[in-house]
């Protein structure tokens, strides 16, 4: 698929070094209406919004902020976070001019470790993207979806 004008504006934005040191696309090669619609199509599948996702970022990082950069739980227990990085503010690639602070937080759920940003709950909520595939940052949807349905589950109060 030929990329339009304003993609490719956006993906000039996504390239390492423009606006962060790894970039956004990683190895993919894949437009980003491709991208999009394909994870896209996965959160569908499991019944899971992208509002959703997000809303569990912005949750984690605000109980990471509780954590004062110490490890602390979150939805229950069932994950561990802590804010490892804070390092000013960094603008949407999208242009749509958000600005998130460039905070990592590294996430620890069953053997597993998730590093997102404020920057992450934003792309995913308004542009629908995850980032591309190799990516150093990319959220895989499945992970997303994961994350998503155990937090739901632990708010929900049942248990596993």
């Amino acid at each position: 698929m030929k990329a339009n004008p304003g993609e490719r504006s956006i993906r000039e934005r996504m390239a390492p070094g423009v606006l962060s040191q790894d970039g956004f696309l990683g190895t993919d090669g894949r437009s980003l209406q491709e991208i999009v619609a394909a994870d896209r199509a996965e959160l569908e599948r499991a019944g899971v919004t992208p509002d959703e996702v997000a809303d569990v970022i912005d949750g984690l990082h605000a109980a990471a902020d509780r954590g004062l950069e110490t490890p602390c739980p979150a939805c229950d227990g069932r994950v561990s976070v802590e804010e490892i990085e804070v390092m000013g503010r960094i603008p949407c690639p999208f242009g749509c001019g958000y600005r998130a602070h460039k905070a990592v937080l590294r996430v620890h759920v069953a053997g597993r470790v998730f590093e997102l940003t404020p920057l992450h709950a934003h792309l995913i909520r308004e542009h629908g993207f995850f980032q591309g595939r190799g990516a150093a940052f990319r959220l895989e949807p499945a992970d997303a979806i994961a994350l998503v349905r155990l937090c739901r589950t632990a708010s929900s109060g049942a248990t596993d």
